[in-house]
């Protein structure tokens, strides 16, 4: 059975930007989102993820009124977050998956409530372990990523700019 792994929004948008969300998929998790999160996404975004919800490759979590009840007294917990984060926790912890974010509260939440939590790195790393992406692929991503995302830790991308380079071969 594969191991799952939640996908908050930010997550989504920068592998859909990067053009990785597709290549991600041929890893052996189960990756999925919520309802909650998938309705944050722009019509464009939502359309690029819907054939593969319908395939089976990606799936989404149907959140009930009852557990929404229970989301969004948890949310009171911190503020800083947003329902639509919540709501990958709550399903992350009750389930006992992995949740991948990038967003650093929820990182930080997800680590005190003992949820494996990983980034988009993880997720690179895990295309070129498992020779999904040469690493040559992988430098190329990882520099639209860093075009995209301002955000992201320096120390993480040069030591996968070295891991990758193409000037290494």
């Amino acid at each position: 059975m594969q191991q799952i792994a939640i996908q908050d929004a930010n997550i989504l948008i920068d592998l859909l930007k990067t053009g990785l969300f597709a290549h991600c998929l041929v890893l052996d998790y189960q990756f999925m989102t919520t309802d909650l999160v998938f309705e944050e996404l722009y019509e464009t975004q939502q359309a690029e993820i819907q054939p593969h919800i319908d395939s089976g490759k990606f799936t989404l979590i149907r959140i009930s009124k009852e557990e929404l009840v229970e989301i969004q007294v948890a949310s009171l917990e911190d503020k800083r977050l947003s329902e639509q984060d919540w709501s990958t926790v709550y399903y992350a912890a009750k389930w006992k998956t992995i949740l991948v974010s990038g967003d650093k509260t929820l990182r930080q939440l997800a680590e005190l409530k003992r949820i494996e939590v990983h980034g988009i790195f993880w997720l690179l790393d895990l295309l070129a372990e498992n020779s999904i992406l040469a690493n040559e692929v992988c430098f190329d991503f990882l520099t639209s990523l860093v075009a995209i995302n301002k955000r992201l830790p320096a120390n993480e991308i040069k030591e996968r700019q070295k891991r990758w380079s193409k000037s290494d071969k």
